[in-house]
């Protein structure tokens, strides 16, 4: 055991010694890591006699504790980059959300010299286009063409101002295609509730009622459309807004910080490379020198010249654009119409060439002084061009058409306004051709009411009126007979009348009361001269058929009446007549006679001839669509029409249309009827001058042309009227110094009456029976134009307006009223006064509001009418006779020009 020991401990004394491990402290510090601290790693060495290994002791087991330092470290730096990432992200952010961190320190407060206006800003303006100026839809077509084909431009910004487009339609078209081609747009909309407080301005020129004066007359077709132009003025400026566009273009222009230049150009403008480029290199060069420049332009025949030709410089003879920089301090002059060269002001005053210049000589005093009596210094350069793109009308763009685009933009201009009038009057004011005019539906119909819960007043007027509805009843059914031969449609059994052709038939009182005028009795019957073939060409009736003639203002009581009694009283009988009355004497139709309405359903069931089948089935009509005429054409109706009222028989006309006894094509023809009345009023020169007259005859005119108009739904010649027939009212009323007249007279009343006693028409001592005669009706046509305006709920309001001088209808009648208050209990008066109290009440005008001392002062007489007409009794009148003028029937009646039971509704 020993032994085997022994050898084991020789084994292990041969075998190498190993060198002994003893760092020394430098040693062991040069060994360490760089990154690890030197001052934590001491060691101490100390001997073991059991093991001859050294042992460091306990302080380098903190290795572990100095790794987490590092990735400590690592962490942190992390975060740092982090956050300085994050910081200079937002960073731009909070300065363009709170301009107070630039604001409110000075550190980075910024001075105008960084500010770098470098860019251009090219606006376009877009209008209404203007038939027949513009083709329809050409500015779409435009600018569509522009969007294609023109190219972009270095540091030019391209804006789009939609100028009060007033077609909601044609805007939306516009924005949907800037939209679609990523434009930027400015919309100034159109407002139909501003545009409809504007009005015409009627008062400026020197004398009043100019439009029927002979200066006026004397003027050519261009001044005369020029000076109507000018009462459009105000529209014109609101709706056209052409220099206030180009405002706006400059006002956003010059808002944009990086923006030198302005270019508001009109819409229609189109610039080529080398035109921008010509335009740019002026503005750099002379940019320090000159605020303004403007462009000459070229007008093109056909957009594809702009595709097909070379970019060189054109002609340019055509009214250039003017380009704005940033700090100029001019603006366009906004009351410069459009049409009254609105532009040209503008080059004025920066000194243009005379070939730009407004020719002042042509200017007229009621046209504004807009132009500086001297030309101020140049201060413009010209630079590049521009062209003009079609128009769409090429007659209209060559060199020579430069006065025949004048003539059509003025036209254009009043063609769109009087649309817009129309528009509104239709859409918005509820304009209606099919509603009653002169008689207020409301209080005909509470009338009506009135007279079935058995109102005595009432009562006794529908009473009377049935009474003489059955005497024209009596009469005329007395002048017909059976036509036995005349057939017309199956599925209606009608029987047709016609006129008995016998000598005492003709000769019967009924004629002479109610239907026929005396030959002898008027002599204006004789119209050889007026317009031939207006109402009738000479044609050869199909039968011998023989008419009296006919009194229009009897006729007309007649119809209103036989209508009335219907409308009161449901009995179709005085439907029926009336409308046959109509055939006979207007449409040259077959009369309808009396029906039997229980042999009707079984005719219609017996009968295997009548159609049963499609829309016609059951029939929808009383009487046949079609109504056979006696003469090919409508009969020749008395010309003696221009000293007729013929709205109560329009009114009449349409309460039988509605009441279904006449058919559609009837009542066409009846507007027919009344367009061709209406032209001969508008077009014959006798009628004309009798129109232009300052008298009742005048008012008369204007009442007719309303009517009619209105009736054949005209709607642009009843709203010119309605605007126009204001201007009378400074002619025929006049403020008098003389105690012993009213305060506003009627002067061309009192001419009119001296020149019948002059011609010995009348007598001397009957002059001052006729003065009340005269201007008591011509207040009566007055009254009869404001219920229908008001009526009709569209047009101007006559009751209303007030000339520069203060004349007012209103103030008329009343003068009138103070004039002959002894008179009150004249039909006439009494008439008048109730109608008045009626327009009054309908102006809305609140009598206890009134904004000056002089309208109190009125408001407070129109109480005292009140009191009068109240105290007046009308309805208790013992004498027929004067009870029947007193509503309206009747000679005396319709020689004072009453309407026909006015207090249904006129009053």
């Amino acid at each position: 055991m020993q032994t085997r020991q022994a050898r084991l401990l020789a084994k292990i004394e041969k075998r190498p010694k190993l060198p002994s491990f003893c760092p020394s402290r430098s040693n062991m510090n040069r060994s360490l890591p760089p990154f690890l601290p030197r001052g934590n790693f001491n060691q101490k060495i100390s001997p073991n006699k059991h093991n001859p290994n050294f042992h460091f002791d306990r302080k380098i087991s903190r290795q572990p504790t100095d790794s987490k330092v590092l990735l400590l470290l690592f962490k942190l730096l992390g975060l740092t980059i982090i956050g300085l990432l994050c910081s200079y992200l937002i960073y731009p952010w909070l300065i363009l959300s709170n301009n107070s961190l630039i604001s409110n320190s000075t550190l980075y407060q910024s001075t105008p010299n960084q500010i770098i206006r470098d860019k251009i800003m090219l606006y376009r303006i877009l209008g209404n286009d203007l038939p027949p100026r513009h083709k329809a839809g050409q500015t779409l077509r435009n600018v569509r063409f522009i969007l294609e084909h023109e190219s972009e431009f270095l540091d030019t910004k391209k804006w789009w101002i939609l100028n009060r487009i007033a077609d909601s339609d044609y805007e939306n078209a516009l924005i949907n295609l800037l939209k679609l081609h990523k434009q930027d747009y400015i919309r100034i909309p159109f407002n139909e509730d501003e545009y409809s407080k504007l009005d015409f301005r009627l008062d400026d020129f020197p004398i009043p009622d100019f439009f029927n004066s002979v200066e006026f007359m004397r003027y050519s077709k261009v001044s005369k459309l020029r000076t109507i132009d000018y009462t459009y003025i105000n529209k014109n400026l609101y709706v056209m807004n052409n220099n206030g566009g180009r405002n706006v273009a400059l006002s956003h222009g010059k808002s944009q910080l990086d923006a030198r230049w302005i270019l508001p150009f009109d819409g229609n403008c189109f610039l080529t490379p080398n035109a921008f480029a010509d335009i740019r290199s002026h503005l750099d060069l002379f940019g320090d020198q000159y605020k303004y420049f403007i462009v000459p332009m070229a007008r093109l025949l056909n957009n594809s010249q702009l595709l097909e030709e070379s970019d060189v410089r054109p002609t340019t003879p055509e009214e250039p654009q003017i380009i704005f920089k940033h700090d100029s301090d001019k603006l366009y002059n906004e009351k410069m119409r459009y049409g009254r060269r609105s532009k040209l002001e503008m080059l004025w005053r920066l000194g243009v060439p005379p070939s730009y210049r407004l020719n002042n000589t042509l200017s007229v005093p009621w046209e504004p002084h807009s132009f500086p009596d001297k030309v101020e210094e140049v201060q413009y350069m010209s630079a590049g061009w521009v062209f003009r793109l079609f128009s769409g009308q090429m007659s209209q763009e060559t060199k020579e058409a430069g006065s025949i685009r004048s003539f059509n933009r003025l036209l254009a201009i009043q063609n769109f306004i009087d649309g817009l009038d129309e528009h509104i009057a239709r859409k918005v004011q509820g304009f209606d051709p099919f509603r009653l005019f002169l008689y207020d539906e409301n209080l005909l119909n509470k009338a009506r009411l009135d007279f079935w819960l058995g109102v005595p007043k009432v009562t006794k007027v529908v009473k009377t009126l049935i009474k003489h509805a059955n005497n024209i009843l009596s009469e005329t059914t007395n002048l017909y007979e059976s036509e036995p031969n005349v057939h017309v449609d199956a599925n209606i059994r009608v029987n047709f009348l016609k006129i008995k052709q016998k000598e005492s038939n003709i000769k019967s009182n009924f004629y002479q009361d109610f239907m026929l005028v005396n030959m002898t009795r008027n002599p204006h019957l004789d119209l050889s001269g007026l317009m031939k073939d207006s109402f009738r060409k000479k044609t050869p009736m199909q039968s011998p058929v023989t008419l009296p003639t006919v009194s229009p203002d009897i006729f007309f009581e007649n119809v209103i009446t036989l209508s009335l009694a219907h409308y009161f009283s449901g009995d179709e009988q005085y439907s029926r007549w009336a409308a046959n009355l109509i055939r006979t004497f207007i449409l040259s139709s077959y009369a309808i006679g009396e029906q039997d309405n229980v042999d009707i359903p079984s005719y219609m069931i017996d009968n295997v001839t009548i159609n049963n089948e499609g829309y016609s089935f059951p029939y929808l009509n009383k009487i046949p669509r079609m109504i056979p005429k006696f003469l090919s054409v409508d009969t020749s109706f008395s010309k003696n029409l221009f000293n007729t009222d013929p709205s109560f028989f329009l009114d009449a006309c349409r309460l039988l249309y509605r009441a279904h006894v006449l058919n559609h094509k009837e009542y066409m023809s009846l507007r027919n009827f009344a367009s061709d009345w209406l032209e001969l009023l508008i077009n014959s020169p006798q009628n004309l001058k009798i129109g232009k007259q300052s008298n009742h005859r005048g008012t008369m005119f204007d009442l007719q042309v309303i009517s009619l108009s209105g009736f054949v739904d005209d709607i642009r010649l009843y709203l010119r009227v309605a605007n126009r027939v204001r201007m009378r009212i400074g002619k025929q009323f006049n403020i008098s110094l003389d105690a012993s007249t009213p305060k506003i007279f009627q002067n061309h009343e009192m001419m009119y009456v001296q020149n019948l006693v002059d011609t010995n028409e009348i007598k001397s001592s009957d002059y001052d029976e006729n003065i009340f005669r005269y201007t008591t009706l011509n207040l009566q046509y007055w009254l009869r134009l404001v219920r229908i305006i008001q009526n009709g709920r569209c047009g101007s309001d006559i009751w209303q307006y007030k000339t520069k001088d203060e004349k007012k209808i209103s103030k008329a009648v009343i003068e009138h009223f103070k004039h002959y208050k002894n008179r009150m209990h004249d039909s006439a008066i009494i008439t008048l006064a109730h109608i008045t109290k009626s327009a009054f009440n309908a102006s809305g005008i609140k009598r206890d509001s009134c904004p000056t001392q002089d309208e109190y002062n009125y408001s407070k007489y129109f109480k005292k009418i009140d009191e009068i007409t109240n105290k007046i009794i009308l309805y208790d009148q013992t004498n027929e006779k004067e009870f029947n003028t007193v509503i309206g029937i009747g000679d005396e009646a319709r020689r004072k020009g009453l309407p026909p039971f006015w207090m249904f509704g006129v009053a």
